[in-house]
């Protein structure tokens, strides 16, 4: 998420660009922290089997399952369930920057950030499997919906 936002905070209009935002968003805010929760989480949800194939070891799910003795329904279940806390948690920051004079575009960013990685890990790896994403990209540049 950090990566991800900080080079989406690159392509800010200047004006928008402020010192405040930029400090904001380098420390550890609820945002950033709920972000990286949601893709690391959803990551680990839908790409483990297809990572442990690929050589590597754990994910989240497999270290619930060990340490608590969970079925992986159970560690997918508790996960998802920390997915929307996390969701929860970045709603709440957000709503509370946009009352006030801070410069919304920094939380804008966040929050789209994070609805695009987790838009790519809603129901499987759209990552490693872009071939699920060719209907959505298909709508959005080639048949899109009349205005």
């Amino acid at each position: 998420m950090r990566i991800l936002s900080t080079a989406a905070f690159v392509g800010l209009e200047p004006e928008l660009a402020t010192r405040e935002g930029f400090e904001w968003a380098t420390k550890e805010c609820k945002m950033m922290k709920s972000g990286g929760v949601i893709g690391g989480l959803q990551n680990d949800i839908f790409s483990r089997k297809h990572e442990q194939k690929m050589g590597n070891v754990t994910s989240a799910v497999e270290c619930y399952m060990k340490e608590y003795r969970a079925s992986e329904e159970e560690a997918v279940e508790f996960l998802t369930k920390e997915v929307s806390i996390a969701w929860k948690d970045m709603a709440e920051e957000y709503c509370q920057k946009r009352t006030t004079t801070f410069p919304i575009a920094f939380a804008d960013t966040m929050f789209n950030v994070a609805r695009t990685v987790s838009f790519l890990y809603e129901n499987a790896d759209c990552i490693i499997n872009s071939h699920l994403l060719k209907d959505h990209l298909t709508s959005l540049f080639i048949d899109p919906v009349p205005l």
